[in-house]
């Protein structure tokens, strides 16, 4: 009868040291993953964010998902090739900038080029995998575009936003469920919180990251 008793404490020993090591390795296992998927996935936002900034460069609005990809297969944006310099003495002159240019004195010329050249620097396999969350065949970034009003003087005017977001149930759900509500409870409980990724803003003009 003592064996048994014996035997059964050890089998409970070891259980509940099972029990208390799986309670900490979880949590610091989810995390390590959590961190090593968010950092391949922070660099596809802040990718998203400078395509977004360039598309609205030219078009001074913002693109959707299908929008962005074809800017970059087949788009063009500009830069401004600037020779010779508007100087004070012109302007004292009541000389405009473009009249300077136009008798010579400056150059100003608009050069075009392709959106992939220039943002890709011609790696077009970037597009195809533009909107896939990282480490997923499945789950994809979202991209929603919106306009704010904003009162400028006497003037209301409206400023496009943009948002990328990407949730953590698209790129941490095969991990521990448990500790994955736990990390949407704490960002619902944040006034600002985001269950996931995101940058940019659908209510306030920025574009950073939640991270950041």
């Amino acid at each position: 009868m003592k064996n048994v008793l014996k035997i059964l404490l050890a089998i409970a020993v070891i259980i509940m040291a099972y029990i208390t090591f799986q309670s900490i390795n979880v949590p610091v296992r989810f995390d390590k993953i959590q961190k090593q998927r968010e950092a391949a996935i922070q660099k596809r936002l802040k990718n998203i964010a400078q395509y977004e900034a360039a598309f609205e460069s030219v078009y001074n609005r913002y693109a959707t998902g299908e929008e962005l990809k074809a800017f970059l297969a087949n788009g063009k944006m500009y830069y401004v090739n600037a020779e010779g310099e508007y100087t004070d003495q012109m302007r004292d002159k009541g000389i405009t900038e473009r009249q300077a240019a136009a008798q010579g004195l400056i150059k100003r010329d608009t050069i075009w080029i392709p959106a992939k050249d220039s943002l890709l620097k011609g790696d077009v396999s970037v597009i195809a995998e533009l909107l896939n969350i990282p480490g997923s065949s499945d789950k994809h970034i979202k991209i929603d575009t919106a306009y704010l009003e904003q009162v400028v003087g006497l003037d209301t005017i409206h400023v496009p936003v943009f948002q990328a977001t990407a949730l953590f149930t698209d790129y941490l759900g095969d991990l521990d469920p448990v500790r994955l509500q736990d990390k949407i409870n704490m960002e619902e409980m944040k006034t600002h919180g985001f269950p996931g990724l995101k940058i940019g803003s659908l209510t306030e003009v920025k574009n950073t990251g939640n991270w950041e």
